[in-house]
Formats: structure tokens, sequence, C-alpha cells
């Protein structure tokens, strides 16, 4: 790892695409630091073979560097051990190929704010909410929300299997996903969208849900007042669990019981 810092141009460089990116966080022991596996292709962006190749984790104000080799020699270390990163939330990556013969310290490509997955999920599934572990002594489950990584459902490691019961049994899911995405609406609503000028910022991705995904066509970035920001929050959680059923299938699951 290399914490060496040098003044770098960065016109004209490519975008690496999410698909050739492929970042997973692995599964490691409570109280353990975090521990990634990264694999990159470059072989359709047409760069040289000695440009030099650096990934960066980061989260909040924390960062690493490592330098993996080159183009046509990549050294990407088997495991990269993120252990000087703020452990308390969802990690992000950056990474960069710099020219070293015809103009040196151009970044030629680049991809910023790449979101891992978690180790077991399908290499694909990049969700707007991803999900990570962590010691949270007594709390079942936390959102954290960076303003470049967006958020993250936090559950706490200790509890065995609590991703499958969520999954598994509605009057948890219930009790607790309308929660989480409540928080990260109400972030949205009072915090005006900093997104890329492309739209792929993680906000614009949230948006595209609301609107593709529920239905609901306001933006919160154009309401007037609190009021009107909050009916907006209240109006997708609602959409929300109208799509995934809660309370019928809680029902379901106990059949001829009354509230007394």
């Amino acid at each position: 790892m290399s914490s060496a810092k040098r003044r770098i141009n960065s016109t004209g460089r490519k975008k690496i695409s999410q698909d050739k990116i492929d970042v997973r966080i692995l599964s490691v022991v409570p109280g353990e630091p975090l521990k990634a596996k990264i694999g990159i292709d470059f072989e359709s962006l047409n760069l040289p073979a000695s440009a030099a190749i650096s990934v960066e984790a980061y989260h909040r104000s924390t960062a690493m560097r490592f330098d993996c080799g080159t183009v046509g020699t990549k050294k990407i270390p088997e495991v990269l051990s993120l252990n000087e990163l703020d452990q308390t939330g969802g990690v992000l990556f950056r990474i960069k190929v710099v020219d070293q013969e015809g103009q040196p310290g151009k970044i030629l490509a680049s991809a910023d704010r790449v979101r891992p997955s978690i180790e077991g999920e399908h290499v694909d599934r990049r969700s707007i909410f991803p999900v990570d572990y962590r010691n949270l002594g007594q709390e079942v489950w936390r959102v954290d929300i960076n303003d470049d990584a967006g958020p993250t459902l936090l559950l706490n490691s200790k509890i065995p299997a609590l991703m499958h019961r969520i999954h598994e049994n509605p009057l948890v899911a219930g009790a607790l996903l309308p929660a989480a995405f409540r928080i990260v609406l109400l972030h949205i609503a009072n915090n005006p969208s900093e997104d890329d000028e492309d739209g792929s910022g993680w906000k614009a991705d949230w948006m595209r849900f609301c609107s593709e995904g529920l239905g609901v066509e306001d933006d919160p970035d154009e309401l007037e007042d609190d009021e009107a920001r909050d009916l907006w929050v209240d109006d997708v959680v609602r959409r929300y669990c109208e799509t995934r059923d809660f309370v019928e299938k809680a029902r379901q699951m106990a059949p001829g019981l009354t509230n007394g």
C-alpha cells in the first residue's frame, strides 16, 4: 500500500464501467477488520500495458490506496485488508489507471464510487440499498448514509441468519425495511441532490426506483416546503409497503389470531 500523493492530470480519461469491475466484501469474524477482493477487466479499453493501476478504498475521512501493478502485469493483492478504514459503514472503491510513459501522471481511465457486493451475492446484483454486517452491540440494525457512498443497511453480525429472517418473515421485514427506507428518503428530501451530471450517483438511482418502481413522479428538490417533502416521503413509503404486501403476508402466517 502506498500513501504518496502527487498532482495528476485527468484530462480526457476513459470511464471504467461497473460491469468490468468485481469488488466483494469478504465475510470476517466479528471484530476483525474488513477485507475485500477485486477483479478488473481492462481488455476493451485499449490502454497501454505500462499504465499503472491503483485501487483506493474509502469511507468518510479514511482511505487506503493499493498499488496493483500495470495493465500488462496486474499485481492486485489476493485479499485487500482494510484495517485502516472507518469500520462503521459502507465502503466505496476508486480505481485509476495512470500513464507512465507518453504523459506521465495523466489519468487514462478511472471509476469512482464503486459499490462492492457482499460475499455470496451474485456479481451483477447492484442494490440501491446494499446490506453489510457489523457488530452493532445491542442494536439489531442501523442505516449508515454517506454522501459519496450512499446508504447502507447495517445488520448486527452477532445475530445468526438475520438477513434470512428478514426475507422469510414478513412481520420482521415489515417492521424493519419501511423504517430503514424512511430514513434514506428523509435524507434525500432534506438534502438537495449533488449527483454527477450523467445521473450516476446514488440519489439518482433512488429517484429512478421511486419513479420507475413505485410510480412516484414528484422530485423532492422541487417541493416548496418541509410539509410537502414529508408528504412525499410518506407517499413513497406507502407505495413501497403496498408493493411488498407486508400486512397481508403477516396475516396469512397467523390465520385465526386476533388482536384480542
